[in-house]
């Protein structure tokens, strides 16, 4: 080609080297060298996409002259998409699972092609979903033990309801029979003092009237008065009996004072070595803040009543203190507290006996609690606690 030109005539040969094609980068879920384009590539789950990028080299035509033309076709030879431009950069997004071959060329400015630029590579498809199918299979097991855990569970609940209607109708019967217990008590101490107690004063009155020989005479005779020291003796223990059986402190004066009551008359009746000094605190106004039935109140009184009498039987104390006193007005809570010897109450480590068992039966009873700890420097704490109701006037306030 021969060109005219203001400074002569020039002549202009086309070059007939065709330009040199490279890849420049490769991209997907990672980087990948060119060293690898001959094997194939694998996208593996999830990549659907692919953005390949060459570069052209020659002697005539400046980088951002070059024209490339980029096609990408399927296993079967089918043209999935096309691109030409001056655009070195192809993406292929979108891919379905499968195999894929991708060729580019690079034009010179004389329009001579490269070599075909092409590779391989296969676009993965979803692996089998183990993990899933499994995590299903345990969620279906999941379920059906959940079925299963909430049928029982209504079994149970049912079951429950109806064991706490026994317990109910099996504590109602223990409290009636407990106030059968106290009734019959009271009758029997009304009886001993009413009947047997009587008997004893005109016993003692026709004692007063007997002489040396059997005949009556004055009072202050030798003979009788041995007799007549002995039925003061046994009317004396009966009227104790028939304190204990029904105390009538408690019915007089209320449950703090039959408390102290029945601390200083188990003083009173121990031998004189076993005797021991006691204190007993407790609030003027307990009285009035208690909300407790007659029913209650004389558990209470029997539970502490059986924690005294263990202390003067087996704990060897040289004082006692005993505190009642009303918890956040819901709660009295009586403490007895001794410097004896104190005792192991693990299984097996004390002695069998009734009274921490009757204790016991006595406060479930009347839903109390109590508890043994060992006090320091020596002697047990014993703790009754029984919650009840505020009085209205408190629960209005």
């Amino acid at each position: 080609m021969w060109i005219g030109t203001s400074r002569g005539i020039a002549r202009y040969s086309p070059s007939t080297t065709p330009p040199v094609l490279k890849a420049a980068r490769i991209l997907g879920k990672r980087a990948y060298q060119p060293e690898e384009l001959p094997a194939g590539l694998i996208l593996g789950f999830p990549q659907s996409s692919l953005l390949l990028e060459v570069a052209a080299i020659s002697s005539r035509t400046f980088p951002e002259q070059y024209f490339y033309s980029f096609v990408l076709t399927d296993a079967a030879g089918k043209v999935i998409g096309q691109k030409s431009s001056q655009d070195s950069q192809y993406v292929m997004e979108g891919l379905a699972p499968g195999a894929y071959r991708v060729q580019a060329r690079a034009y010179s400015n004389d329009l001579i092609p490269s070599e075909p630029l092409s590779f391989r590579f296969t676009v993965s498809r979803a692996p089998f979903p183990w993990t899933s199918t499994a995590l299903g299979v345990l969620l279906l097991f999941a379920l059906a033990a959940l079925g299963w855990g909430s049928y029982q569970n209504l079994r149970l609940a049912r079951a429950n309801t109806n064991l706490a209607g026994a317990n109910l109708q099996l504590a109602e019967t223990r409290q009636q029979l407990a106030n059968e217990t106290e009734n019959e008590r009271r009758r029997i101490a009304r009886d001993l003092h009413d009947q047997t107690l009587a008997d004893l004063r005109r016993l003692l009155l026709m004692t007063d009237e007997l002489g040396p020989t059997g005949s009556l005479r004055g009072p202050g005779n030798g003979r009788t008065a041995g007799l007549r020291t002995e039925i003061e003796t046994i009317s004396t223990e009966i009227r104790r009996i028939c304190e204990d059986l029904s105390p009538s402190v408690l019915v007089n004066v209320g449950l703090m004072a039959a408390l102290e009551w029945a601390l200083s008359d188990a003083v009173a009746h121990l031998p004189s070595q076993r005797k021991f000094e006691y204190e007993y605190s407790v609030a003027d106004d307990l009285e009035e803040r208690l909300n407790l039935p007659s029913g209650g109140r004389i558990q209470v009184y029997r539970i502490v009543q059986e924690a005294i009498s263990n202390i003067c039987r087996h704990a060897g104390a040289k004082h006692v203190r005993m505190r009642a006193e009303v918890i956040d007005e819901r709660a009295l809570e009586v403490t007895l507290e001794d410097d004896g010897c104190g005792f192991d109450q693990s299984p097996g480590n004390h002695k069998p006996g009734r009274g921490l068992d009757n204790i016991r039966s006595r406060a479930s009873l009347i839903d109390a609690t109590v508890s043994w700890q060992p006090r320091p420097g020596g002697g047990t704490v014993f703790v009754m606690r029984k919650s009840f109701a505020p009085k209205p006037s408190e629960a209005a306030g």
